[in-house]
């Protein structure tokens, strides 16, 4: 520490000597030239620069809500549609005749509780057939206990609305897929590291490179959405798994309820039948929930819009990145199929540093610029902060970030969702100020701000008091007035008492006088 002290001692001294040489080397009574500027009123900006990408104020994918096959997509990207508007249809066999069976099913207890109250009304004749719905009830309870049953066991349902596949056999696949795409991935590895070699070897054309490379990325993607697919499909596996162990249990509660509904129809056989018209009307009830779950599978089976706006994507294909949904491919639960985004307006989401957010406040104006926008410059304002820092996307950038959204206040025709744009947002803006360049700005032995002010030709000291400051301006409270010209530069050679010849430096242009 003391080496570092002494060495920024001995180079101060050897500047100051420097300085002093020439200055006395000067001519007695030579004017030393200075940049000089004239203290006017100006606008003073603190503006925090950030990068940002151009959005829809509000996006929404829309996934399969059912496993099928796509039968049609209606619609395509930039496609405008109304709230409501049918936009692709699935089809699965399976779950329009698993609507059909629970409908008929419906209908059919419904016919036994119209029979279970005319029974009862001619009892004891009919109690016979009392008797022998009970039996029915619980075969049929029987049958779905071990449906359910096997169902566990297999680790899926195959009841309304799910396929037959086994759990193991869907792991195995999902298994199977990962591998696949990591293959293809490290062959993709593999022959872009060749052609990296053969392109540095002047063997190789650059285009040939790039569309290795453009591969190599596609079979990343493929690999990453492999894995996301497998996670997904573990995990539904996952969430099934309490479901059949809940259904077995209610199943089994269901075989109960058959076996004390068939000993009380045998035991009260000459009895009022009161309770076999309830036990009937509520068979009826719960046909009619199957009913109406299947027919909300159905129901999945069409992809409506939400809301207005516009058709951003149409999902690819599974296995091909390149290739758009067509008719006849397969999709499962959750995989995504159209992207869309409302309209009226876009916004920009950029990221601010942790020590910068202090300064960013709801409302601030900002200014949004960028190669794509060419000179067009888009005014915009803060709209949210966010509530959590995270990690910087950026290895080298160690600070955490702060999403910040900005709302553009008004936009142009080929602005579109993606775009990578600068966002300048201003921290600070006050007109009609006095501010000087931070070069005409000095500081005494004790850290006191001054300037030199140049009167009758010769420099005189002026303590001044600053208010904000940036890199290239400080607002100056006290001290200087309008029309005061002072040294614009930090020439150490130039003190106080000495004969200048002024020369103009750049200064801020002044800002329009306040309305009265």
């Amino acid at each position: 520490m003391n080496r570092r002290r002494n060495i920024i001692i001995i180079i101060v001294a050897i500047v100051a000597i420097v300085a002093i040489g020439a200055f006395a080397a000067r001519p007695k009574g030579a004017a030393v030239t200075a940049r000089v500027v004239t203290v006017t009123y100006t606008r003073y900006q603190t503006k925090l620069p950030e990068t940002g990408v151009v959005q829809r104020p509000q996006t929404q994918v829309l996934a399969a809500l059912v496993t099928g096959n796509i039968q049609q997509i209606y619609v395509r990207p930039g496609q405008h549609v109304a709230a409501g508007q049918l936009l692709g249809t699935i089809s699965n066999p399976q779950l329009a005749n698993a609507e059909a069976t629970a409908h008929d099913a419906y209908l059919a207890a419904q016919g036994r509780a119209r029979t279970a109250v005319a029974t009862n009304s001619i009892l004891p004749a009919q109690n016979r057939s009392n008797v022998v719905q009970a039996e029915a009830a619980l075969q049929q309870a029987r049958f779905n206990l071990n449906q359910a049953i096997t169902d566990q066991h297999s680790g899926a349902q195959s009841g309304l609305g799910y396929g037959g596949t086994s759990a193991s056999q869907q792991r195995a696949a999902a298994d199977a897929n990962v591998a696949q795409r990591e293959t293809d991935l490290r062959e993709a590895q593999r022959l872009a590291a060749a052609d990296r070699d053969l392109y540095a070897q002047k063997a190789l054309a650059k285009d040939a490179l790039d569309q290795q490379l453009a591969k190599l990325s596609q079979a990343q993607v493929a690999y990453d959405q492999a894995k996301r697919d497998r996670n997904e499909t573990y995990a539904q596996i996952t969430r099934q798994t309490p479901v059949l162990s809940a259904r077995v249990q209610a199943n089994r509660d269901a075989v109960a309820q058959a076996e004390a509904a068939l000993a009380a129809a045998r035991a009260g056989a000459g009895q009022d039948k009161t309770g076999d018209v309830e036990a009937a009307r509520g068979d009826a009830a719960q046909r009619y929930d199957d009913w109406r779950y299947a027919s909300d599978q159905v129901a999945r089976l069409r992809i409506v819009a939400p809301f207005a706006g516009v058709v951003q994507t149409v999902a690819s294909e599974t296995a091909d990145t390149l290739r758009a949904l067509q008719p006849g491919d397969p999709v499962i639960v959750g995989q995504a199929v159209i992207t869309m985004a409302s309209e009226g307006g876009f916004i920009v989401r950029t990221r601010v540093d942790e020590q910068d957010v202090a300064s960013v406040r709801s409302g601030q104006p900002a200014i949004v610029s960028g190669e794509d926008l060419g000179s067009t410059k888009l005014p915009g304002h803060v709209a949210t902060i966010g509530a959590v820092a995270q990690k910087s996307d950026d290895p080298s950038n160690t600070a955490r970030q702060v999403i910040t959204t900005v709302v553009l206040d008004k936009t142009v025709p080929f602005l579109r969702d993606g775009m990578t744009v600068d966002v300048d947002i201003v921290t600070q803006d006050r007109s009609h100020v006095l501010a000087l360049p931070s070069d005409a700005i000095r500081r005494d032995p004790n850290n006191k701000p001054y300037v030199l002010a140049v009167v009758g030709g010769k420099t005189v000291k002026r303590s001044v008091t600053l208010g904000p400051n940036n890199d290239a301006q400080a607002i100056v409270a006290r001290g200087v007035k309008p029309g005061d010209v002072v040294i614009g530069e930090r020439n150490i050679g130039i003190v106080e008492g000495i004969r200048v010849t002024p020369t103009t430096a750049p200064t801020t242009s002044p800002s329009p006088a306040p309305a009265q």
